[in-house]
């Protein structure tokens, strides 16, 4: 499992996601990785609020909860170490 008290990748903060739906709803952690999607580094500057961002995918339901739980988690690890930008 992730280090979920200080996510430093992308794939940390998709794992906090799926820790924290499955906790909520009783379904697998795979089943809310799967749906969750790739998370997303974005460059700092451009992304002052948050520097990273989700694609979910499946129910109506589904996405609602996922973007719930992405606004819990970006409060407290809004940030990522930006991807390296071409120069």
């Amino acid at each position: 499992m992730a280090n979920h008290d200080a996510p430093e990748s992308p794939s940390d903060i998709r794992a906090l996601l799926a820790h924290l739906l499955a906790g909520v709803t009783g379904n697998s952690e795979a089943h809310w990785e799967k749906l969750i999607g790739e998370v997303t580094a974005l460059p700092i500057v451009f992304n002052p609020r948050s520097n990273w961002r989700i694609d979910p995918n499946g129910t109506k339901k589904e996405i609602e909860a996922i973007e719930k739980a992405a606004e819990i988690v970006r409060q407290a690890h809004p940030y990522l170490p930006s991807p390296k930008t071409l120069t």
